[in-house]
């Protein structure tokens, strides 16, 4: 039996009460470059985790920066779900790497920033994110939520919020 698990998470940027008064926009302190959606397809077993990452760019202007992720579950949760079906809910877990290409990073807690330290890529990504990853942002669905599932076509939305600190 198939497993029809789709997650698209459409990430969004927020940079809303980043201006500091008197000081200029501090939201010109931070970009986020590259970010796709993640699609796991057609899940076929659900013996093991399924994990999604991606290099991005990130750039901070300042030290470091705190990144807050939020999903579209009840009080900002990570979950995906079948519309119109609110029985049907999977967690799935979120981490952060502050280097590219990395498969395991920082996990997220769901509307709590997490303050990272930007790599040495870090200013090529405010030259447009020529050839550069400075992060990776890591997205699992857990083998012990997926084996609970049940069949369809699951959705959520994942959004990243960057600020300078």
């Amino acid at each position: 039996m198939a497993w029809w698990i789709r997650f698209t998470a459409g990430c969004t940027l927020a940079l809303s009460g980043l201006v500091t008064p008197g000081s200029g926009a501090w939201a010109q302190n931070v970009q986020i470059a590259a970010l796709t959606d993640v699609s796991f397809g057609t899940i076929a077993s659900v013996a093991t985790n399924r994990t999604a990452s991606q290099t991005l760019c990130v750039y901070s202007g300042v030290t470091n920066y705190t990144i807050r992720a939020t999903g579209s579950g009840s009080s900002g949760a990570f979950t995906i779900g079948i519309a119109g079906n609110s029985a049907a809910q999977l967690p799935y877990t979120v981490q952060w790497a502050s280097t590219g290409s990395q498969t395991t990073g920082t996990q997220l807690i769901a509307g709590q920033g997490s303050r990272f330290t930007p790599n040495p890529l870090n200013l090529v990504c405010s030259l447009g994110s020529l050839l550069a990853s400075s992060a990776s942002l890591i997205v699992t669905l857990p083998a012990t939520n997926l084996s609970a599932a049940l069949a369809g076509n699951y959705t959520g939305t994942l959004s990243l919020m960057v600020s300078p600190n």
